[in-house]
């Protein structure tokens, strides 16, 4: 998936930690009218609101066009790209991407709209590097110059008529479209609009100049990349992996904010009641997939109201594990259907008894993960008693914003060796 993504133009990268080893030295730095000068500390982040779970889920994006997918991201290729493929910028829905060519085209791949080109626009320079704006589904081209022209995109400044001291190479926007950042081959940082300078290379001396940047999801920090593979690390830009030593031309990589989302985030008079085998809801509303995944289950005559809607998430930190919702649900999704963070799997029902979700048992035929494991009996539900499983989902559903369900008493049970925690 690429869900909330950031783009990176690179040579063999994926986003990875700071490689401060490969610097020596230093070189001047520059500056920007409307952005922020290079030489200028970096001031601490404000930590971002904890909505969303990340995962390891990527794009990577070959010189020859081929879109290359990671943890169920997006796969696909530009059979003949008119110029050498120089960035890529994702959807919201992380199934979809843009890719950027030197001579301004733009290639709609997936469910990505095509909103225009720079090609034979009067952009000077090549163009270097695409960033989307997820408010507005647009995306902005930026050009060897600092040039940027928006697609449906709001243009907050450029660096166009300024004098660098070495070319831009790339951009990454903010996570609201409100600003974005461009690069130059020093690692000069140029910040417009609502976009924050969080430090630079340009005080350092490279072994290789800069190639690209991509912003992390919160847009609190942001990752440069050097043409040798060296990454380096600012705000609170985390660490993914990295694909160096592949031996393929790497110059893109889209990284996405988050795997997973509230489920709960549309639902009305939202209220969290017990934690039992999962967690108890009211409310009424539509209930999401909190990750990627596929529809296994939407019926089963032993839970009240007869359905019991299970898929299977397959990326994230909880990949090949099987998630519930049931009980006062009407299912709007069917079998063997794959969903996303932006897919209804069904319409929450505000009335007794109220709606649970948490781990199902595979292969999500109807049964709980935390009955199976026997951490669930009639004694323990009269007694309102909550099992491990459902603490552990009741967590989960925190870290995404959702309200924490309520606990009476010490869980039931531990979780297997590995169960990723929150």
């Amino acid at each position: 998936m690429f869900r909330r993504m950031r783009q990176c133009a690179a040579l063999g990268c994926v986003a990875t930690a700071a490689a401060i080893g490969t610097l020596s030295g230093g070189v001047a730095g520059a500056s920007a009218p409307g952005g922020v000068p290079i030489s200028t500390p970096p001031t601490a982040p404000q930590p971002a609101p904890t909505l969303s779970v990340p995962s390891a889920s990527y794009s990577m994006l070959t010189a020859t066009g081929a879109l290359v997918g990671f943890g169920g991201a997006l796969t696909g290729t530009v059979s003949t790209p008119t110029s050498p493929v120089v960035g890529i910028a994702a959807t919201a829905d992380g199934h979809g991407a843009w890719e950027a060519e030197a001579n301004g085209t733009v290639v709609a791949l997936g469910d990505a709209v095509y909103h225009g080109s720079g090609a034979g626009s009067s952009m000077a320079g090549p163009v270097v590097g695409i960033a989307a704006d997820l408010v507005t589904g647009g995306y902005w081209l930026v050009a060897s110059n600092g040039a940027v022209s928006g697609f449906d995109a709001p243009f907050v400044g450029s660096t166009a008529t300024i004098a660098l001291n070495q070319p831009i190479v790339g951009m990454a926007a903010t996570p609201d479209g409100g600003g974005y950042w461009l690069v130059a081959g020093d690692g000069g940082i140029f910040a417009f609009g609502d976009a924050r300078f969080f430090g630079s290379t340009g005080a350092m001396r490279l072994n290789q100049p800069i190639v690209g940047m991509a912003a992390t999801p919160g847009g609190a920090g942001y990752w440069l990349v050097a043409g040798d593979g060296g990454i380096f690390a600012y705000g609170d830009a985390p660490f993914f992996g990295s694909d160096a030593g592949s031996g393929q031309r790497v110059v893109a990589v889209a990284v996405e904010d988050g795997g997973y989302r509230n489920p709960l985030r549309a639902v009305a008079d939202l209220h969290a009641q017990r934690i039992d085998q999962g967690v108890d809801y009211s409310g009424a509303g539509p209930v999401y997939a909190l990750g990627d995944g596929v529809v296994t289950n939407t019926t089963n005559t032993g839970w009240p109201g007869g359905a019991f809607i299970s898929y299977r998430l397959t990326d994230g930190p909880a990949a090949g594990r099987y998630v519930y919702v049931a009980e006062n649900v009407v299912p709007k999704v069917t079998v063997g259907q794959v969903v996303t963070t932006q897919t209804v799997l069904g319409i929450l029902i505000d009335a007794a008894p109220d709606m649970e979700t948490g781990w199902a048992n595979p292969p999500g035929l109807g049964d709980a993960a935390a009955g199976a494991a026997g951490q669930w009996s009639a004694s323990t539900d009269a007694m309102s008693l909550p099992t491990a499983y459902g603490e552990n989902f009741s967590q989960l559903m925190a870290a995404l914003g959702a309200p924490a369900g309520i606990a009476s008493g010490t869980a039931v049970g531990t979780l297997p060796a590995q169960w990723p925690t929150w």
